[in-house]
């Protein structure tokens, strides 16, 4: 098949999204696949030597530092597009070069495939003055596919401005959402809470909504040696008891709710040590709670590390704590469940590698609830081991190879749902 990934980021931006999208193209094209990413030029003097990254004209989105939107779209686009002739066109974000796809696919043969990987609904929470965007997406869906008078009727309510900003950027996006995923021949939904978001949203549109949590392969393992040097350059002595996060350090990520948990592990495990893994804008204001908190120097931030390097951050740790009620999935989640780590979670509709009690633990959104799971698992190393060895036969289910050959079946079915379709 010739397939088409169609992202609003990409290389050189690190997040979720991308490492989805490069998992994906690597193991589709290790099945024999040609598969193109179409995404974001960087600048206008940025040569792309991949012929297989078709990249569009963008400027920086006024967000965050490394995303980016690309409004230049000329009729070469279009026909670069047809000349590929693609089977499938799968696209990862619902953003410009997203909805090029789908205005793409409405004029091609290529089925259309949506892959819902950002919580967009409670995104506008933390970030109301993406409103604007989001209007602004929802008002060029008559120019990017056939709009019928349920969907007009629809678009005109998402157009009515209403109290409360928050509200009113959630009733866009759901409206948006379902119409957009309406079109799609098949729609993904990397983990049980999207699916259940997604299913929730239907209304007046249907789609069927797949759940396909992305394939994680175990990153390569470090020796003993490089995870002792790993703890004298930040400081972790070797009794120290660490409970990491890995990932962007936003806002959003209710990364702050970790520094009182801290506290109150402290007061019963004094070498317990928190470690943030990652970078990104709310890491000043980590570092200044954790400078105010009294106990800054139980707190590790060791910026950003290449992924291919990860894995001795995670053999440097004792448990993996994730407390984001914002992410879809979280493949760092998956990364660590393979090193062999107990994970504390906090919304439990968000990963299928973690099971309540067997490998891990549900907790409250609350630094409380957080530190009594903490706590638990340090206060008795066996349940530590046994939890250990689960994630990783937990985790070992959901290989990157065994879940792209699950969407090139769902590719398939798709593709022959359409040709029975057209001989009806």
């Amino acid at each position: 098949m010739r397939i088409g990934l169609f992202t609003d980021t990409y290389h050189p931006a690190i997040n979720g999204i991308v490492n989805v999208v490069d998992i994906t193209r690597e193991q589709l094209e290790a099945m024999g696949h040609e598969v193109f990413v179409f995404c974001p030029k960087v600048n206008h003097d940025t040569k792309e030597y991949d012929d297989h990254v078709i990249r569009f004209r963008s400027i920086p989105s006024g967000l965050f530092d490394d995303n980016r939107v690309s409004m230049f779209f000329p009729p070469i686009a279009m026909r670069t597009i047809r000349k590929l002739d693609l089977d499938v066109i799968h696209f990862f974000t619902p953003l410009q070069i997203g909805m090029m796809g789908v205005y793409a696919a409405e004029r091609t043969d290529a089925i259309l495939v949506g892959h819902h990987c950002t919580d967009f609904y409670h995104y506008v929470e933390h970030y109301p003055q993406v409103l604007p965007g989001i209007l602004a997406m929802a008002m060029t869906l008559p120019f990017t596919v056939k709009i019928s008078g349920i969907d007009a009727r629809t678009l005109a309510r998402t157009y009515r401005p209403q109290l409360g900003i928050t509200q009113w950027n959630r009733d866009v996006v759901e409206n948006m959402m379902s119409l957009i995923y309406s079109r799609c021949d098949a729609v993904i939904a990397l983990s049980r809470k999207s699916q259940l978001q997604l299913d929730s949203w239907r209304g007046e549109y249907y789609y069927d909504v797949t759940l396909l949590p992305t394939g994680v392969d175990a990153l390569p393992r470090a020796t003993a040696a490089q995870v002792n040097e790993f703890k004298k350059r930040f400081g972790i002595a070797k009794d120290d008891k660490v409970m990491s996060y890995v990932g962007r350090l936003a806002a959003e990520k209710n990364l702050a709710s970790l520094i009182p948990t801290l506290k109150k592990v402290l007061k019963k495990h004094p070498n317990a040590r928190l470690m943030y893994v990652g970078d990104f804008d709310f890491r000043e204001e980590l570092e200044r709670l954790a400078d105010e908190s009294g106990f800054g120097d139980r707190i590790t931030f060791t910026g950003r590390i290449p992924r291919e390097e990860l894995s001795v951050a995670y053999q440097a740790s004792d448990i993996f704590i994730f407390p984001s009620t914002t992410d879809t999935q979280g493949l760092a989640i998956h990364e660590a469940a393979l090193v062999g780590l107990p994970i504390i979670l906090v919304d439990k509709h968000l990963s299928e590698v973690v099971i309540d009690g067997q490998n891990g633990f549900i907790a409250n959104d609350s630094p409380a609830s957080m530190a009594n799971k903490v706590i638990t698992l340090l206060d008795d190393p066996e349940m530590c081991k046994k939890f250990g060895a689960a994630s990783k036969k937990v985790a070992s289910q959901f290989s990157e190879y065994g879940q792209t050959r699950t969407l090139e079946a769902i590719y398939r079915q798709a593709i022959a749902d359409r040709e029975n379709d057209s001989e009806e």
